[in-house]
């Protein structure tokens, strides 16, 4: 295995962000915890709150509707304090594991809920620093390190908040959810989230930027999977009881023609109907639509988050991209979880005109698999046919700066992944995971109207994926997180170019800290 190097200008890109952490983390506001705020989708307490979810834990929370919110999280972790503390809930030892780390992180939060929302009630004020150091030993990377630095700030005063956050990154390159342009010495910085946010009890609105998951995948999404660039939205949310609906609506980029001077704007909306029982069942409706054209501008029919926007698209005799999904959890038995997720791309209710173009996402999650403490299973398998995400526009396919916003696959493949999972100790857990897929030719593009009957799948020449990974996780507290991997990845057909061959041995070390400070005033 190559020893790490760095040469002069990474060395000194890495220091930059060290530097700039430091200084701005000596001088930055005091902070404290803002109930509104939206967990970000990388944060590491999203595999924790799964895995507590698929024990019976977290009764109330909406899980397939990401991101949460921190209030929501810390109300659900004081109800499951006060279980224990009335003796109505024996944690077992990882269960405690989790939640003593949740505990930490969400610690202003629960102090804040001892509040209400009076006149004496005190103004909120979070500025945080996130450093990012990453060693890749990798045959198809060379740059060996990166560094990243989040900055978030966010101010909250009763039922309102305000929310920034900015990453400096020195290859932002790698992520193809952040959408930038490289500065000057390889440097690249993101808004990746801004909004303004207000709740009034049953009823909250955000304005801004921010990601946007919903279904109950654990390696994939196949509706909205928040693994592309995030969205400028209006977004809406009600909560009453066992029921939760979100709306939203945002501009996309541009279509622009290569060969003429044509311009198409694009727009997105989409709804979601949540529902979720004590007995341990959530069940969501959801629907988006992607429409555009040169002279289209938002419609407001597309922005009644009470239209079907299937029947609008309809009855105006016009042809948007619509699609369906339909989703379900089960957590009804003890230590397990069943869940599904449907995809229907464009609706044929005739049933013969063309074929329908879905895709189906089939899920199985374990704790205490066979009776062994410490240990959680997932096996998934995700399969999205051939035309999903397309259309006979090309202004209306299913992609936001060329990501598809959908599943990361892609149409014309299939997936099956397997984790294990095992605390070894309070601080230190180690998991076993493998990916096998295959890819067709098929991509997110323009189609053919009617869209053509296929029997092969997947079609052509097909690109086989092996990979395997070894990984631990040290984690001591809430702030501290250090995660390595060990890998192997074998591609067959490479790129569909039959017998071409890919073969890659790699090994990645990250390692983060949160820094912040508190007061009240």
């Amino acid at each position: 295995m190559r020893v790490f190097t760095f040469t002069e200008e990474e060395n000194l890109r890495i220091v930059k962000v060290i530097i700039s952490s430091i200084f701005i983390f000596l001088f930055s506001t005091l902070s404290l915890a803002t109930t509104l705020e939206n967990i970000p989708l990388d944060s590491w307490v999203y595999p924790a709150i799964e895995e507590l979810y698929t024990q019976g834990l977290f009764t109330k929370l909406h899980k397939n509707n990401k991101p949460y919110t921190r209030g929501k999280i810390s109300s659900e972790l004081k109800k499951i304090k006060s279980r224990v503390e009335k003796l109505d809930l024996v944690l077992t030892r990882t269960q405690s594991w989790l939640l003593e780390k949740l505990y930490q992180e969400f610690e202003n939060e629960l102090k804040t809920q001892n509040y209400p929302f009076e006149k004496n009630e005190p103004k909120k004020i979070k500025a945080s620093l996130n450093p990012f150091i990453y060693l890749v030993q990798n045959k198809n990377d060379s740059s060996y390190a990166r560094g990243k630095l989040v900055m978030s700030a966010a101010f909250q005063w009763k039922s309102f908040l305000f929310k920034n956050r900015f990453i400096i990154d020195t290859k932002a390159e790698k992520e193809k959810n952040l959408f930038g342009q490289e500065w000057k010495n390889g440097l690249s910085g993101i808004f990746d989230s801004g909004y303004l946010k207000g709740d009034f009890k049953h009823f909250e609105f955000q304005w801004g930027r921010d990601y946007l998951r919903w279904g109950p995948g654990a390696k994939d999404y196949l509706l909205l999977s928040g693994f592309s660039p995030p969205f400028d939205m209006l977004k809406l949310t009600g909560e009453l009881g066992i029921f939760r609906f979100e709306f939203f609506a945002t501009a996309l980029d541009e279509f622009k023609s290569l060969d003429s001077n044509f311009y198409a704007k694009r727009y997105l909306s989409g709804h979601r109907i949540n529902l979720r029982l004590k007995s341990g069942f959530e069940f969501g409706l959801s629907e988006v639509v992607l429409y555009g054209g040169e002279k289209r501008s938002l419609e407001p029919y597309y922005l009644n988050p009470l239209f079907v926007f299937y029947a609008e698209q309809f009855n105006r005799n016009i042809d948007d991209n619509l699609l369906w999904s339909i989703d379900l959890s089960v957590t009804h038995f003890k230590n397990r979880e069943l869940y599904t997720e449907i995809l229907i791309d464009d609706f044929q209710y005739d049933f013969k005109s063309e074929p329908q173009q879905i895709g189906f996402l089939l899920g199985f999650k374990s704790a205490e698999t066979f009776g062994l403490s410490g240990n959680y299973f997932t096996f998934e398998y995700t399969r999205i046919n051939n035309w999903v995400y397309g259309q006979n526009k090309p202004w209306n396919i299913y992609t936001y700066h060329d990501v598809g916003m959908g599943s990361f696959l892609g149409p014309d493949a299939d997936l099956v992944y397997l984790n294990l999972l095992h605390h070894l100790t309070k601080n230190f857990q180690l998991s076993f995971s493998l990916k096998s897929g295959r890819k067709g030719e098929g991509e997110i593009g323009l189609q053919p109207s009617p869209v053509p009957k296929t029997r092969k799948f997947p079609s052509g020449i097909v690109e086989r994926t092996n990979n395997f990974i070894l990984q631990g996780i040290f984690q001591p507290n809430a702030y501290l997180y250090l995660e390595g991997e060990f890998g192997y990845t074998s591609i067959n057909n490479h790129l569909n170019l039959l017998d071409k061959k890919e073969r890659n041995v790699f090994f990645n070390l990250r390692l983060t800290y949160n820094l912040w400070k508190e007061c009240w005033f």
